[in-house]
């Protein structure tokens, strides 16, 4: 009985850096929101797939490019994202679980919507896929020496 509620468990836990939340776009351009950024006029109205780290809160939702940048605020190195809950299938409380984590967006690039109060650097509106980046994805598995 123990052995069959651990897997359970390890099967909820896990479910979500397996398939996300939300449908692929199989046509989504897939950007690094370095290029997104640098280059905003290239993806502007066009559907993108980006990674970067999540930030779901009242009058922030957004992606950063890094941790750092989350957890300093620097709002010029990240996106306004506008989440399609119901394409989505999960609330902002739910999404919000995942503030500071790598997560993959795909929805489509404004380069003229700069968010709340013009702080961000464009913005992903109708993002209707949301998937967490497993951590081991993102670790160098390159073996060196």
């Amino acid at each position: 009985m123990k052995i069959k509620l651990l897997r359970l468990i390890c099967f909820i836990i896990i479910l979500p850096w397996i398939f996300g939340f939300g449908e692929a776009n199989h046509d989504a351009i897939s950007v690094s929101l370095i290029n997104l950024i640098a280059t905003p006029e290239k993806y502007h109205d066009k559907t993108i797939r980006v990674i970067g780290v999540s930030n779901i809160a009242f009058e922030g939702n957004s992606i950063y490019l890094s941790k750092e940048h989350w957890a300093n605020f620097v709002m010029k190195n990240a996106i306004w994202i506008t989440p399609n809950y119901k394409a989505i299938g999960k609330t902002e409380k739910e999404l919000s679980e995942f503030n500071g984590r790598y997560v993959l967006i795909e929805g489509v690039f404004n380069k003229n919507d700069n968010g709340h109060m013009g702080l961000f650097s464009g913005s992903i509106d109708n993002v209707t896929r949301f998937q967490p980046v497993p951590p081991d994805i993102l670790k160098n598995k390159r073996k060196t020496g």
